[in-house]
């Protein structure tokens, strides 16, 4: 862990890099949807590729971010972030050339493998870089970023299809990537130390393979049950998933055992706050699926066009990055405090937006919505960023915390789309306008109301760790 006299005195400048790594991960997951009917049109894509263009990414993002932590600890985090950049720059510029749905879904999912690799090194560049003080301000502005992407992915998507760049018309949206991944990338080469762990040596890939299976057998279903009907394999995936994950974890415990590295160090959960922290961050991961179908309320409900729905979007955006920035001078509030306040208030928007839009009809709520986004906002700002910060406060520089970390806000979301998603297209039916789409949203919002109370439950016990409980062993 880096010392006050070790301080990188370029570090500042060193954080817009690897926050840009963060923003091209996050925006990539939210923009290819704004362009999905102009590909299904101009590629000819079936419904079923339409559908796997988000999978795609989405999967192999998820089941790479633990292994992508674990090979920056052991070939160095500099190492890792640069050939994750080059690998989301590359693949970007083949998804704008995609002469076809399969190549285009191929090259989505280099990036999401790609991504996998870039985005747990900025967690653990901040614990490597930064001093423990500061960490809570580096943290409140990644979750600004985060934040910022997951918006400006609908509205600068939309925007560049009206816009019709050069009549590339979709290919903008993925060659925008192009510019600003080079200039991250010889950015990071200049301003990035190299880092790595002194305890991994090699990739566990016996480790890499079980793993994968874990969350495969858990993401898999959830990213396409709701879309096959839930058909009879999704309960034998979760059924098979439990004894693959206690074969895993004895497995690790085996390697450590006799002196190797694990891809996870289970040591990492003899410390409170990253054993109680982590199902947390799942948990409350599970409430941004309000996005996504408050988007389908707003453009096929409303009839609004994806920039019109991204700029009513734009008041929980701002709320957000301002809440999220705030964390960073909040130092005199506990944790703890500041996550059940900021699980109280999400619960409170979302109560609130259920509300006004069961009784909306076919127009759009107005001001008193908005002022419900602003709440969302507000909450997810102060809860999200504060979060991480929790988890990773006493845990020393390590790739492996954050894959974990990063693998369960993915299950998490798409956890919470699994379970919005259906309670929203099963109370829609087959009914269409304002008012069937209002009573769905409403529905599915119920979703993120349990689920940011039930976080402000947990949040409550994620309290200062007891005198004489053990911190995980260092791993940098």
């Amino acid at each position: 862990m880096t010392s006050a006299q070790e301080l990188n005195p370029r570090r500042w400048l060193m954080l817009p890099v690897v926050l840009a790594a963060a923003f091209m991960a996050i925006i990539d997951v939210f923009i290819a949807n704004v362009a999905a009917p102009s590909i299904q049109k101009d590629l000819g894509a079936s419904t079923a590729q339409v559908q796997w263009l988000f999978a795609s990414y989405v999967l192999a993002y998820a089941l790479g971010l633990i292994t992508g932590g674990r090979l920056g600890d052991i070939y160095g985090r500099r190492r890792c972030l640069r050939l994750g950049l080059a690998g989301f720059t590359a693949a970007s510029a083949l998804c704008g050339a995609a002469p076809s749905p399969t190549a285009l879904l191929a090259a989505r999912f280099v990036q999401g493998l790609s991504a996998a690799l870039m985005f747990p090194q900025m967690l653990s560049v901040i614990q490597v870089e930064f001093a423990p003080e500061e960490r809570r301000r580096c943290f409140a502005l990644m979750g600004g970023v985060q934040g910022a992407g997951a918006i400006l992915g609908q509205i600068v998507g939309g925007g560049l299809i009206s816009l019709d760049v050069l009549g590339l018309e979709w290919r903008s949206v993925f060659l925008i990537n192009v510019p600003v991944g080079i200039t991250a990338l010889v950015a990071a080469g200049r301003l990035v130390p190299e880092s790595r762990s002194d305890s991994a040596r090699r990739l566990d890939l016996g480790g890499v393979a079980l793993g994968s299976l874990v969350l495969g057998l858990i993401i898999v279903p959830l990213v396409e049950g709701r879309q096959a009907g839930w058909p009879w394999w999704v309960p034998v995936a979760f059924a098979a998933a439990v004894p693959a994950a206690a074969l895993w974890i004895a497995y690790e415990r085996r390697v450590k055992a006799r002196g190797g590295s694990p891809l996870v160090e289970l040591s990492l959960f003899r410390e409170r706050g990253f054993r109680l922290g982590v199902p947390l961050v799942l948990l409350f991961w599970m409430v941004t699926s309000f996005f996504l179908i408050l988007g389908l309320y707003l453009q096929d409900g409303l009839g609004y066009s994806p920039v019109a729905a991204g700029l009513l979007f734009a008041p929980l955006a701002v709320a957000f990055v301002a809440a999220s920035l705030s964390t960073g001078r909040l130092s005199s509030i506990s944790d703890d405090r500041l996550l059940v306040v900021g699980a109280s208030v999400a619960a409170l928007g979302h109560v609130l937006a259920a509300l006004i839009v069961s009784g909306a009809g076919d127009a759009f709520p107005g001001l008193p919505l908005i002022l419900a986004f602003v709440l969302v906002g507000v909450g997810n700002g102060l809860f999200m960023p504060t979060a991480v910060g929790a988890v990773l406060r006493r845990i020393p520089a390590a790739g492996s915390a954050s894959g974990v970390l990063s693998t369960a806000q993915q299950i998490g979301y798409a956890l919470g789309v699994a379970g919005a998603g259906s309670a929203f297209f099963s109370e829609l039916g087959g009914r269409a306008g304002g008012t069937a789409y209002g009573d769905a949203l409403s529905v599915g919002t119920l979703v993120a109301i349990a689920v940011a109370l039930a976080s402000t439950v947990l949040a409550l016990h994620l309290r200062e760790r007891p005198a004489g409980e053990p911190q995980a062993a260092a791993l940098k």
